[in-house]
């Protein structure tokens, strides 16, 4: 058996790929648009799993066995292909355009008509996205669609050189994203079964939780006004309830268990940094808050989504931007420090590089990892193209991207757009890479975007709207590292794009279009987003006052003191755990928990819990992390069948039968 890297680079494109896009496209992606509306959830790890699994049964049965370039390649078509498409951005423009949120702000009147026709068009009023006055934005979404793929794939590619073939850098997660996939080409004959009894397990325990949650209310929704829950769907709100001991607390418990098994992959201290932050800052401290008033703005009453608007305006959004602020100077310096690092001398033992398992189990506090000493070579066979084509292809798609928005927003100082398109989105990609090719976590630069809008003085919401050159490609050489180390040529992702663009384009604009027609977009029929569109509306409409004339609300919610506290805390809190050498992922968990609705830290931490606990002593460590994301993308693969037949029975009796939402 030839060693992974002396192994030939082969094409992973070919008819299976073509039949797996459109597979995905005809039947996933409807039931992907439905559940998120219907649940919040989505089904991208079900279309990878079950298309993965429909061809290698295919092919099993045909005395054959999928190659695992095969494999990847159908595995990024399907998750490239699952989501809602590009179409999704316009029922939020429509909803964003008459929501009384947002029309109080002074947002809604403001839109431009490239983004959402008026209020009173044929087009919002008949609910019809097939309309002309939807041509001006499908164009230039369709434009932004082909500069976004030049730039990702030029930039990507380039940095991928840069961080993988020249750094060598370890890029610790890549091999957990590709292991399901792989388990497959390993083992078509089933003798090593013990990923399918594992995935079975899983899509057992999705499907039957799927039915209670998802099916029951969709079958009651086809011929009642407001769909049965047995289960709160998104969750129970506690927060008036609770709010005589807790006030200024947001109260929730949500009931989607398949949250429980993301807590059993995600890096533990990860897990337990976000619940306890947020059982700190949320459960703890907002009542300590509130009595000192902190939260003017929160009232006894309040739901738990007025409650966390409440806090996030007078507290928490000044708070996580100071913090925000502090892991990019965090970012920036692990950067400076690791390019300044020593390599090992003559004689000295190699560093022990960080893997995805030391990672997972929270082991990485203290190692280092290797790298230097590539070029710009590349092995043969692989695909590249030159640099110079990569480079080409970014500069090609940014210079699109100034001039179009240039030309939708010409008040908009144009240095700016420069600025950001040819030097801060180079610049922070590479960073971005460079911290994910070291320790398979990026750098996020907060608020970069709306503070060149206030910065700029330019007053108008038609900016909010553009398409600004602003990127993070630094995750892209992870894709491209992944196809290298499954030495799946390069130009296999090519072909697929190429592929899947009209794919997506054609059924998004289907399936968005019938769904928006059958029935408004909130409405009863989508329990999530009717609870969550408007708070989302409310956040939104926030930021775009601060570029608008008269009171500017997101200002009044910048507080410098609060802004200066969270950076200082931020700063802290790491260098406490740098020194104690606690795990760094703890320090990145309790980011995300700051001041956050506990429903979800709750359901992740008990995961984490039951993995960290039980399912590792008694299975043992490294193995239950095999195990963990093929039970979860059973789990999703179960839970996205009862999707597709609740998408396919909404479509089907909705053809049929107006209903007076």
């Amino acid at each position: 058996m030839p060693k992974p890297e002396e192994e030939r680079f082969e094409d992973g494109f070919n008819w299976r790929t073509v039949v797996g896009a459109f597979f995905v496209g005809l039947i996933m992606m409807p039931a992907s648009i439905y559940l998120g509306m219907f649940s919040g959830g989505g089904i991208g790890g079900a279309a990878e799993w079950v298309t993965i699994i429909f061809f290698v049964e295919l092919a099993r049965r045909s005395v054959q066995a999928l190659k695992k370039q095969e494999i990847i390649v159908l595995n990024y078509t399907a998750a490239g292909l699952a989501g809602g498409g590009m179409f999704s951005g316009f029922i939020w423009n429509q909803f964003l355009r008459q929501s009384r949120e947002a029309a109080e702000f002074g947002v809604a009147q403001g839109m431009p008509t490239w983004a959402a026709p008026v209020a009173d068009s044929v087009a919002i009023v008949g609910r019809q996205l097939w309309h002309h006055d939807w041509w001006p934005a499908i164009g230039l979404a369709l434009l932004g669609s082909v500069l976004s793929r030049l730039n990702w794939i030029g930039m990507g590619y380039f940095l991928f050189r840069l961080t993988s073939d020249v750094e060598r850098l370890p890029f610790p997660m890549v091999r957990i994203w590709a292991e399901g996939a792989m388990a497959l080409a390993e083992s078509p004959d089933r003798k090593d079964n013990w990923r399918w009894r594992v995935f079975s397990i899983g899509s057992m325990l999705g499907l039957g939780f799927a039915v209670i949650y998802i099916g029951i209310p969709a079958v009651t929704g086809q011929v009642l006004v407001k769909p049965f829950q047995l289960l709160p769907i998104p969750w129970l709100d506690l927060t008036v309830s609770g709010e005589n001991l807790l006030p200024a607390a947001p109260l929730a418990i949500s009931f989607e268990i398949g949250t429980i098994i993301w807590g059993m992959i995600l890096p533990f201290w990860m897990v337990i940094g976000q619940f306890g932050m947020c059982i700190l800052s949320s459960i703890i401290m907002n009542p300590i808050l509130q009595r000192f008033g902190v939260f003017p703005t929160w009232q006894k009453g309040m739901s738990v989504l007025s409650t966390q608007f409440a806090t996030n305006f007078d507290f928490y959004l000044s708070i996580s931007a100071g913090v925000a602020f502090s892991v990019a100077v965090i970012g920036i310096w692990q950067l400076v420090k690791a390019l300044r690092a020593k390599k090992p001398g003559p004689g000295e033992p190699p560093r022990k590089e960080i893997t995805d398992i030391d990672i997972l189990l929270g082991r990485e506090g203290n190692m280092m990892v290797s790298g230097g000493g590539g070029s710009f070579k590349a092995p043969e066979g692989r695909g590249d193209f030159p640099i110079w084509v990569a480079l080409g292809m970014w500069a090609i798609g940014t210079a699109g991207y100034v001039a179009l928005c240039h030309w939708l927003v010409p008040r908009f100082p144009m240095a700016l757009l420069i600025f950001f398109g040819f030097i801060w989105t180079p610049v922070t990609s590479y960073v971005s890479a460079r911290m994910i090719g070291l320790t398979g976590n990026g750098v996020w630069f907060p608020y970069i975007r709306e503070a060149s809008f206030i910065l700029s003085g330019y007053k108008g919401v038609d900016i909010w709207f553009a398409p600004i050159p602003l990127g993070d490609y630094g995750g892209v050489p992870s894709l491209f590292r992944m196809l290298h180390l499954t030495r799946t040529k390069f130009t296999s992702i090519i072909k697929a794009e190429l592929l899947m663009f009209p794919i997506s384009i054609v059924f998004s604009f289907v399936y968005w279009a019938f769904f928006w027609y059958l029935a408004s977009i909130p409405s009863s029929a989508f329990p999530f987003i009717d609870k969550m569109w408007p708070f989302n509306a409310i956040t939104t409409s926030l930021w775009m006052t601060a570029t608008m004339e008269g009171r500017q609300w997101l200002l009044e919610a910048l507080k410098p003191v609060w802004i200066g506290t969270g950076f200082i805390g931020g700063m802290a809190t790491f260098g406490m755990l740098s020194v104690m050498k606690w795990p760094i992922f703890l320090f990145y968990g309790a980011i995300s928990g700051i001041g956050a609705m506990p429903n979800g830290p709750l359901l992740l931490f008990i995961g984490a819990l039951l993995s960290k606990l039980y399912f590792q002593p008694r299975f043992g460590a490294e193995r239950w992390i095999m195990y963990a994301p093929v039970l979860a993308a059973g789990f999703a693969c179960g839970g996205g069948l009862v999707a597709m037949l609740a998408a396919g029975l909404t479509m089907a009796t909705g053809s049929v039968v107006t209903k007076p939402f």
